[in-house]
């Protein structure tokens, strides 16, 4: 049997951007113009990445389409847009706070949204990069088909054009709690290390895409404190645009991305109703869907219907799927997708999903104990746990295979047939 490439198996699809930009001089930081616009921050964005050291990668695209503008004070200005890359990137905050309601947590991927702010006041231009980062239990709520932003579980950081830290807010169930900077501020304080772990991916038209190579580590020590919140504050806006933000533009683009539009025509109504208020989730939700059928073609050559593989395919999707998003989640969307199945594969599948995600649950404090943002490890070992399942016989297929729908079929025990040679 082949063994599984780490590399070949840590596909990810992520929203990712770091930029960096050296003083061009105050000319360059200032308009005329009393009403800051879209295509005025994109086109100062424009200018300035023309002399400006960028630490992005040439895939990094900023989604002017769906920017939003909003006014915070008389003579302070924000725009928000969305970013989409092909980086891969992984955030650890250890939370210092005496009171502290949440274990220390580390982030990757589709959990993280990335946005670029460009701001004026007082007639002055400077760009942002906002990361909205949610806890892993955040569960949007939608009022009148927007979304509302009143339960809002996360943090959220600001980093200068240099990648600097500026600023940091905590939220728990839509109240900000804590804040966190280079400046001690609050009532309390903590020193408390922010780490964030960069991976970039290759990719060459024609040829797909190369594994997650590692490119570095950059920490830096800051102050927590606790906070009373409060709102109309250019992070406060910018998180808001962020929260409630999203267009036909923003999806389109993240159509573009590898295995996203795939997944999504596969999927029943049901399950984009579910997505279309979790955009957010999209990125992790192809992620796995990717994963699985990388490895269904790594060990068995075959992405049918019915056998061993197709048994492996959903049982390693479950698992991943709870790699990303916990229990919970990953039952919502698996169930979801088995809403209009055939009764004989709806009961094989679900009986398969079950299974990864009981392999999921058997396996998750060795998985925690594994670093977060490098998922390859982690892929590797459950699909080799599950592909012993699935020989062992716990898993269940449909015998014949592949055969015209009201066609007689058997439940089966899997079983090793089906492998590459």
């Amino acid at each position: 049997m082949k063994k599984c490439s780490i590399r070949r198996a840590a596909l990810v699809i992520a929203f990712a951007f770091v930029f960096g930009c050296k003083d061009t001089g105050e000319k360059a930081n200032v308009l005329p113009s009393n009403d800051f616009t879209v295509e005025q921050a994109q086109q100062w964005f424009s200018d300035f990445q023309k002399s400006a050291r960028s630490f992005g990668q040439a895939g990094d695209r900023v989604i002017w389409g769906a920017a939003t503008q909003r006014k915070v004070t008389a003579d302070d200005e924000i725009v928000v847009a969305p970013v989409l890359s092909g980086n891969f990137l992984g955030c650890r905050i250890k939370d210092g706070r005496k009171d502290k309601r949440k274990p220390d947590e580390e982030y990757i991927a589709g959990r993280i949204q990335r946005s670029l702010v460009v701001r004026k006041v007082r007639g002055k231009i400077e760009a942002m990069e906002m990361r909205t980062v949610y806890d892993a239990d955040y569960e949007p709520r939608t009022v009148n088909g927007r979304t509302d932003t009143s339960n809002f579980e996360g943090k959220v950081y600001f980093f200068d054009m240099n990648g600097k830290l500026v600023n940091g807010l905590i939220y728990e169930s839509g109240k900000q709690v804590a804040m966190f900077g280079p400046v001690k501020g609050g009532r309390t304080s903590d020193m408390v290390e922010v780490c964030t772990d960069w991976y970039h991916q290759g990719c060459v038209d024609g040829y797909g895409c190369s594994g997650w190579v590692y490119q570095e580590t950059t920490c830096e020590m800051v102050y927590i404190g606790q906070s009373s919140g409060g709102t109309g504050t250019v992070w406060s806006n910018s998180l808001d645009v962020t929260l409630t933000g999203g267009s036909d533009v923003l999806f389109e683009a993240l159509m573009q991305l590898p295995y996203v539009s795939e997944l999504w025509g596969s999927m029943n109504q049901t399950e984009k109703d579910y997505f279309q208020s979790r955009k957010w989730l999209i990125p992790q939700a192809a992620f796995a869907w990717g994963s699985a059928k990388v490895f269904v073609q790594l060990f068995y050559c075959n992405d049918s219907d019915d056998g061993n593989w197709n048994a492996f395919k959903h049982a390693a999707w479950s698992a991943f799927l709870c790699m990303q998003f916990g229990v919970s989640t990953t039952l919502e969307i698996t169930n979801n997708h088995e809403l209009l199945s055939p009764v004989n594969q709806k009961t094989m599948d679900l009986f398969n999903n079950d299974l990864g995600i009981k392999a999921y649950k058997k396996m998750s404090a060795t998985l925690a104990s594994m670093p977060a943002y490098n998922p390859g490890p982690k892929l590797a070992l459950i699909a080799n746990t599950i592909l012993q399942k699935i020989t062992e016989g716990m898993g269940v297929r449909l015998a014949p295979e592949n055969v015209p729908e009201g066609t007689f079929q058997m439940f089966m025990s899997t079983d090793e047939t089906g492998l590459c040679n």
